[in-house]
């Protein structure tokens, strides 16, 4: 009998030890459902494209798994190598919570040219010192549905200015 003759979800039943087997045999120690995805994902690939002329399904299915966690786990090392931070860039790159966040503030400005002042207030309350909208009621006086607002107009002004800002 021909796999590709029975349903993919029993081949998959069949074959699941196999993609756990690998986690052993690759050493992997974590993101187990992340590397179990890309096995079922190789398992349907190989279902797919495999050719009964050229050999047995259970050979050809275990390499295909296998080659395709390989490949995830190089991508990822690599990934994880170029971005990894040292100790001290990671220090310098999470803000500080007393005070504002000087290059994001300035980034900001850029699209705060026609906004009120009570917007570009709650501009830097909401987003440079991330706030919640009941501490930017108390900052205002006003009430949530004053804030809504302020958020709501600031929001589209902002919104619109990014546009005008890309069409030049």
């Amino acid at each position: 009998m021909n796999i590709q003759d029975q349903p993919f979800e029993e081949v998959l039943r069949l074959y699941e030890k196999a993609i756990k087997k690998q986690f052993v045999s690759l050493r992997l120690y974590k993101d187990f459902d992340e590397f179990y995805q890309v096995g079922c994902i190789a398992l349907w690939d190989a279902y797919q494209q495999f050719n009964p002329d050229k050999g047995k399904f259970s050979t050809y299915a275990i390499s295909f798994i296998r080659g395709r966690m390989l490949t995830h786990l190089t991508k990822e090392t690599t990934y994880n190598e170029r971005h990894a931070f040292t100790e001290e860039e990671t220090i310098e790159l999470v803000p500080s919570k007393g005070g504002p966040i000087p290059l994001e503030y300035e980034l900001l400005e850029a699209y705060l040219w026609n906004l009120t002042e009570k917007e570009k207030t709650w501009v830097y309350e909401a987003i440079v010192l991330q706030k919640k909208p009941s501490e930017i009621q108390l900052t205002f006086g006003t009430s949530r549905n004053s804030v809504h607002q302020l958020k709501k107009n600031a929001l589209r002004k902002m919104r619109d200015n990014a546009l005008s800002l890309k069409k030049v």
